[in-house]
């Protein structure tokens, strides 16, 4: 059942199930109808946005309300969001973009960031998912550093990434992901017997404007746009 909805889902092909001949794979092929996945949330996620009323809580997330609309900064491009979940911008907009936005405002989080930072491993929820979140973020990451730093470092501070010196490594940046969700990026490179590290920290607040699965949504984004600027 798992691997059947992947496949109707788009996120497998029939070539991968190891109980069917190629006879069968090339029967199957015509007979099964594809969903994608990321546009039904996405359409029920605008739902729920039209249900919203943008002037209260614009404010809260650290989004501007202009006629109706709420222009909202995310990896330094800014979006534009009517009260109806519509999104646009200069430029190709990706669906992973258009979810990441729309949970983001459906969140509808309320809460001053508190200048604190903690790991991932920290927030709610966020002790469950912490290997998630080291292979699926924190490692590829390391990986783009690794292989080559000037060009990493030159495709976050386009993001808008800039360097801190508060931190125990000379590579040190504080980025804004969208507008209450500030994260730090530390990376330590290798060095005789020790091995690279990179670690994301967070503002404590941010499991109030994203929850856990949402947080490692976001900064596997985070590494394919730098990818992708690369």
């Amino acid at each position: 059942m798992p691997f059947a909805l992947s496949l109707i889902k788009g996120d497998t092909e029939l070539s991968e199930c190891p109980l069917l001949s190629s006879s069968e794979i090339d029967d199957l092929k015509g007979k099964i109808t594809r969903a994608d996945w990321r546009e039904e949330l996405i359409r029920s996620l605008r739902d729920n946005i039209s249900e919203l009323k943008l002037a209260e809580i614009s404010r809260d997330l650290g989004g501007v309300l202009h006629n109706n609309t709420l222009v909202m900064p995310c990896l330094g491009k800014e979006f534009t969001i009517s009260s109806e979940g519509d999104i646009q911008s200069s430029g190709h907009i990706t669906p992973w973009i258009k979810i990441l936005l729309l949970h983001y405002i459906n969140t509808q989080g309320r809460a001053n960031l508190s200048g604190k930072w903690v790991s991932y491993g920290e927030l709610k929820s966020g002790m469950v998912k912490a290997s998630s979140f080291l292979r699926d973020c924190e490692d590829p990451l390391r990986e783009l550093f690794d292989a080559d730093i000037i060009k990493t470092t030159a495709a976050i501070e386009k993001m808008g990434a800039v360097r801190s010196v508060a931190f125990p490594t000379r590579h040190a940046w504080k980025l804004h992901l969208l507008p209450k969700m500030p994260v730090i990026i530390l990376y330590w490179p290798e060095e005789d017997e020790f091995p690279s590290v990179v670690k994301i920290l967070f503002d404590q607040t941010a499991d109030k404007f994203l929850d856990a699965e949402s947080i490692i949504f976001l900064l596997e984004g985070l590494v394919k746009n730098i990818e992708m600027i690369q």
